[in-house]
């Protein structure tokens, strides 16, 4: 059985319908998985498909199970979406006719708490039996706690989609919500229409007042009467032909082909905006390219204006020559539809924009007469953030800041740096940033070329905020480097020490985006410091600016840096997801070292070595892992340690693995000192686990006589620290 639902409404937020879509598509799959309505044969296929790319895999692959396919995974092998300004709209195909019959067995209560001693059952296992759904002699005992098997009919498909849908509908997650009429629901907007069918069939849907039918509505313009609903394989042509393309890859393509067309009227070619492209995408319905222009002056103002006013505003596509790479004096916009008369729709857009360019030639103008070194002063008067003081305030601290990370890495000419960072702000106070506030450091680039200032001050202003997302270009420079290392560490301090960390999905001052630049920048760069250290010193200068009466909150207490540390390692976790296993990533973060680099490092040599021999590797960690824990039951029954002593071993066993232990010691010291060698200190490691074999095959680490169960611990502790700057085998997956 197929489905089709089209939830058509007034013109959504383009930036609003991919999460959307990502929403009804992963939220169908799971209520269809839940229901056990996936289509036939789907989880068996997709197994069969992983299981194959799993014995084709080599190194790491071949130790990791299987992941479970979730029902997100599952969503696109059946379900397609489709989006347009009027319209969320997805398909699923393949939906057996009703649930097959299942067998679910529910946990409740302790046993003890369940029966009492006579073995007659308390009011808690009657209230789990009530709860179930059957009767108190269907309960049984396994292990210490009370199950029930419940039988579960299949129901059938029309009869269940209703509620999933309602469901779907009402909890879409937008930004904004808001109401029309008198109904108590919300959406991004109202809610006009809703088309819904299963196999041809209407299923009956409600969300607030509009109730489902089998009919959808098609271009604005071009054809706004109601049209039958189509079936669900022929959804996109249907609509094609009610001058929509519903699919977002080919309405994408559309917008594209038809800006290249226009710009190619002029004989020039569209600047690559995946960004814009993205948003005009979700802006039209049926794309269509009209080229404008605007007078030559306005060529006099920075290139990056000029882009900034086009895309930022108007979204419209810059326009440039193919041979010289510069920009022309033309644009394109994209209009919904084909216009009768395009000049008509021209003038309109250059209207807009010539207005638009006019303003920023003013700002350009007056922003040049006034130097940068004047505006750092303006910034006194300038709040930062409640509790975080000024942008005066913080200028300070990241100058102080930079100054800190050039002496514990090396990088930078300090002069340079150190007038950067002065600057580094000042644009802010400028009309052009007021107006255009995605260009501040940009500008500042611009203003200190045009004053004379050193290229790499200028190169400096506008790189140090760079990266601005998880894939964004890099900073060239040093000096912008550190500098935007000094803005990030203080950014991530003062509002952690503010309490305004982020939860959930909330992150209002977008701190998960800092932590991922600021690592990135760290492991790219290969900046070797102590991050805890420059965590320690940002919060160090917010401190400096509390006393006597300053406006400087930030907490000093020494938790703030732990929280700290567990945010960063949580955001590592995810940029280094791809290059290992979650707990080789987990065992190295947790060998204590602040690093970044050396941590890539280890992570890396872990890696190695357990791509190299899955199996030895593993018998290998499980034996350290074994040392971890005797170690950690040792700690918490509170035996006091002790310094080894080969004097007291006893066994054959126990002699040898402390000769094998003083022979790798020094080859481990030194490759993991000044060299980093890390595979060499693992060949050491391999070295010495017969002896760690025999010795746990013949030895009991907790002898009866106290002395020489110390000494055997002293043994182990002695290897375990050797070795666990490596990594905490304990976090590895045998």
């Amino acid at each position: 059985m197929d489905l089709l639902i089209e939830i058509g409404c007034e013109e959504l937020p383009a930036s609003s319908l991919k999460p959307a879509l990502a929403h009804l598509a992963n939220g169908l799959a799971k209520e269809l998985e839940d229901a056990r309505l996936f289509p036939a044969g789907l989880l068996e296929t997709e197994w069969a498909r992983r299981e194959l790319e799993h014995n084709k895999a080599e190194g790491l692959a071949l130790k990791a199970p299987i992941a479970a396919p979730t029902a997100a995974e599952l969503a696109g092998t059946f379900i397609s979406t489709y989006a347009t300004p009027r319209r969320l709209a997805l398909t699923a195909f393949g939906l057996p006719e009703r649930a097959p019959d299942a067998k679910k067995t529910l946990q409740g209560p302790p046993a003890k708490a369940a029966f009492g001693p006579d073995g007659k059952p308390t009011k808690a296992a009657e209230g789990f039996a009530k709860k179930a759904g059957v009767a108190v002699e269907a309960l049984r005992v396994e292990g210490d706690r009370v199950v029930v098997v419940q039988d579960l009919v299949g129901q059938r498909t029309a009869d269940v989609l209703p509620g999933i849908l309602e469901k779907l509908v009402a909890t879409v997650p937008f930004k904004k919500a808001m109401r029309w009429g008198w109904v108590p629901e919300s959406f991004a907007r109202p809610v006009h229409w809703i088309g819904a069918s299963l196999d041809g069939k209407q299923v009956p849907v409600k969300y607030g007042d509009v109730t489902s039918s089998l009919t959808t509505r098609g271009h604005r313009f071009h054809a706004n009467a109601e049209a039958p609903l189509p079936a669900a394989g022929k959804y996109a042509d249907t609509l094609r032909s009610l001058h929509v393309l519903a699919d977002w890859d080919e309405r994408k393509a559309k917008v594209w082909a038809e800006a290249q067309r226009a710009a190619a009227e002029l004989g020039g070619e569209v600047l690559p905006d995946e960004e814009l492209l993205e948003t005009v995408t979700g802006l039209v319905e049926e794309p269509h390219a009209v080229l404008g222009h605007f007078e030559q002056s306005f060529l006099d103002l920075p290139p990056e204006v000029l882009v900034s006013e086009m895309r930022g505003h108007q979204k419209y596509f810059a326009v440039r020559d193919p041979a010289t790479q510069k920009l022309l004096p033309a644009f394109v916009a994209t209009s919904n539809s084909k216009v009768v008369d395009p000049s008509s729709s021209r003038r309109g857009y250059e209207r807009v924009l010539r207005a638009r360019m006019t303003d920023a030639r003013f700002f350009f103008v007056e922003d040049k007469k006034t130097p940068l070194a004047a505006r750092v002063e303006k910034l006194g008067r300038v709040t930062f953030f409640a509790g975080l003081g000024s942008q005066l305030d913080r200028v300070d601290r990241i100058k102080n800041l930079a100054q800190w990370l050039h002496g514990a890495t090396g990088r930078a000419d300090v002069s340079q740096l150190v007038l950067a960072a002065q600057l580094c702000k000042a644009d802010l106070t400028c009309g052009m940033v007021g107006e255009f506030p995605e260009l501040q450091g940009t500008m500042g680039r611009v203003y200190a070329l045009h004053e004379g200032q050193p290229a790499m001050v200028a190169e400096a202003l506008a790189e140090h905020y760079l990266p601005k997302g998880a894939s964004e270009e890099m900073p060239r420079t040093d000096e912008g480097t550190l500098l935007g290392l000094a803005d990030r560490l203080d950014q991530l301090v003062g509002f952690f020490g503010l309490g305004k960390e982020p939860t959930g999905t909330a992150d209002p001052f977008a701190l998960r985006r800092a932590a991922i630049g600021l690592l990135r920048l760290v492991t790219q760069k290969q900046l070797r410091f102590d991050l805890v250290a420059a965590l320690t010193e940002a919060q160090r200068l917010h401190g400096t600016q509390r006393a006597p009466a300053g406006t400087n909150k930030v907490s000093q207490e020494p938790a703030l840096l732990a929280k700290l540390w567990t945010f960063l390692a949580g955001r590592l976790e995810v940029l280094w997801k791809d290059r290992a296993a979650p707990d080789a990533v987990e065992a190295v973060l947790a060998t204590g070292s602040r690093d970044l680099v050396l941590l890539e490092k280890k992570l890396a040599a872990l890696t190695n070595e357990r791509q190299k021999n899955p199996e030895r590797f593993a018998q290998t960690a499980a034996a350290f892992k074994r040392i971890a824990n005797i170690l950690s039951q040792a700690q918490e029954k509170k035996l006091a340690a002790v310094a080894f002593s080969v004097d007291k071993a006893q066994a054959p066993a126990e002699k040898a693995l402390a000769q094998a232990l003083d022979a790798a010691r020094a080859k481990v010291e030194q490759a993991l000192g000044e060299r980093e060698d890390h595979p060499s200190a693992y060949a050491a490691l391999s070295e010495l686990k017969p002896s760690v074999d025999t010795f746990f095959d013949d030895v009991m680490v907790m002898d009866p006589d106290t002395s020489i169960r110390d000494n055997r611990l002293a043994l182990l502790r002695g290897l375990h620290e050797l070795f666990s700057p490596l990594a905490e085998f304990g976090r590895l997956q045998a």
